[in-house]
C-alpha cells in the first residue's frame, strides 16, 4: 500500500513539475509600429512567438515594412526575420490590411506598397508562406488577393483531428476559415501548438474600394465599371476578435475593433484569459472609458496591452503623452484594477509567462 502511495506521489510531483516548467516558459510579443520605441497613430500590428517557435502576426496594416520608411514590401521588414507562420486579420479595413505605409509617428503616408491594390497583409502571407486564418467572408477575399500577388491560388489550410491542427512552417501560403471554432498551429516536431479561435466584435467589416477587384464579365473580360460603386464597400461578412492560447498557458483575448460587448466576460472565463489586447481609439472602437470598463469588469486579465488608440501616445523615449486617450485609460485602471498595463512600444519585445505576467520588456 505504501508503495502505491509513493508511486502516486511521484506521479503528482512529475506532473506538477512539468506544468510549472511550461508556465515558466514565455511568449514573446513584439509591436511592429511606425517608429521605434513609440506608440503611434497607425500602430496595429503585434507579433507573437510561442515557446515552440510558432509565430503569429495580427493586423500588419500600414506599419509592417515601414520602419524607418525604407521598405516597400511588408515581407521585407527585418523585424519579421523572414519568417511568419500565421497571419490574422480581424476585418478588412485599410488600417489593418494596409494601403500605404505610415512613415512617421503621426501617420504621414509617404510611401506606397508594391501591391497597393492587394495591400500589405496578402503580400506578407504570399511571400512568407503564411497560414491566413480569418472569419466572415474573408477566406475567398484572401485567396484571390494572394493569387493576385503570386499568380497561384493558395490551398485551404489543413485541419486534422479534434484540434484542427496544421503544421508550420509551410512551403506555400494557405487560407483557412474560422467562424467561432478553433484551429491549431503546430511547429514541426512538436506535439502541442497555438490554438486560434475567432470571437464576435461590434464594428464593421466592409472591404474598401481600393482592395476590391474589378468585376469580370461572363466572357472573362473586366467590365467597364469598377468593382463597387462609390460610397459602398465590398461585403466581407462579420468582423471578429481572436482568442490565442499558447503552449505555456498564456491565453490572449484580442478585442479587435469593437464597441463594448458583454461577451468578453464569458470568453474570458471559458478560455481562462490572462492577457487582453483592447482597442480604445474612440469613434471607430471603444474609447478609453469603455476599454477600462472591459478590462476591470469583464475580462479581468493579469496584463493588458492597449492598441488602436489613434494618437501619438508616447514621446520619443516611450513616456506617455499627457492629455492622450492612453493616459486616460491608464488613469482609469490605476488603483482600480488587478491588470498591469503594457504600452506597446514599437520594436520592443515583451515576454509573458503562462499566468499572463509581463516578465521582460520596457516597464515590466
Amino acid at each position: 500500500m505504501k508503495g502505491k502511495w509513493l508511486v502516486f506521489l511521484v506521479f503528482i510531483f512529475v506532473v506538477s513539475l512539468g506544468s510549472s516548467l511550461a508556465w515558466a516558459q514565455t511568449v514573446k510579443v513584439t509591436p511592429l509600429g511606425a517608429e521605434a520605441n513609440r506608440f503611434c497613430v497607425g500602430d496595429r500590428a503585434l507579433l507573437f512567438e510561442d515557446p515552440t517557435g510558432v509565430r503569429v502576426l495580427i493586423a500588419p496594416g500600414r506599419t509592417v515594412g515601414a520602419d524607418q520608411g525604407t521598405f516597400v514590401r511588408g515581407s521585407a521588414d527585418p523585424r519579421l526575420g523572414g519568417s511568419l507562420h500565421v497571419l490574422l486579420i480581424d476585418h478588412p479595413h485599410v488600417d489593418h490590411i494596409g494601403d500605404v505605409f505610415h512613415t512617421t509617428c503621426a501617420g504621414a503616408p509617404t510611401k506606397a506598397f508594391e501591391f497597393p491594390g492587394e495591400g500589405n497583409a496578402p503580400e506578407i502571407a504570399a511571400r512568407l508562406n503564411s497560414a491566413v486564418l480569418v472569419g466572415g467572408e474573408l477566406p475567398d477575399f484572401f485567396t484571390q488577393k494572394i493569387k493576385n500577388v503570386t499568380g497561384v491560388a493558395p490551398a485551404g489550410c489543413p485541419a486534422a483531428g479534434l484540434d484542427n491542427t496544421f503544421t508550420v512552417p509551410r512551403s506555400a501560403p494557405c487560407v483557412g476559415v474560422i467562424r467561432g471554432g478553433t484551429r491549431t498551429a503546430v511547429s514541426a516536431g512538436q506535439t502541442t501548438g497555438v490554438k486560434i479561435t475567432t470571437i464576435p466584435a461590434f464594428h464593421a467589416a466592409g472591404a474598401s474600394r481600393a482592395h476590391v477587384d474589378e468585376l469580370v464579365g461572363l466572357g472573362g473580360g473586366v467590365v467597364a465599371d469598377p468593382g463597387i460603386p462609390a460610397g459602398l464597400t465590398g461585403y466581407a461578412g462579420a468582423e471578429t476578435g481572436y482568442i490565442l492560447r499558447f503552449t505555456n498557458g498564456l491565453s490572449v483575448l484580442w478585442t479587435g475593433d469593437s464597441g463594448l460587448i458583454g461577451d468578453w466576460a464569458t470568453q474570458a472565463t471559458f478560455y481562462r484569459v490572462n492577457l487582453a489586447v483592447v482597442h480604445g481609439g474612440d469613434l471607430f472602437t471603444m474609447g478609453p472609458d469603455e476599454a477600462a470598463f472591459a478590462v476591470n469588469q469583464l475580462i479581468k486579465p493579469r496584463s493588458v496591452i492597449p492598441e488602436h488608440f489613434n494618437q501619438v501616445s508616447t514621446t520619443t523615449t516611450g513616456a506617455v503623452n499627457a492629455g492622450t486617450r492612453l493616459e486616460r485609460f491608464i488613469n482609469l485602471l490605476t488603483g482600480q484594477s488587478q491588470s498591469r498595463v503594457v504600452v506597446p512600444l514599437s520594436g520592443a519585445t515583451f515576454e509573458f509567462d503562462g499566468a499572463g505576467n509581463c516578465v521582460a520588456g520596457p516597464g515590466c
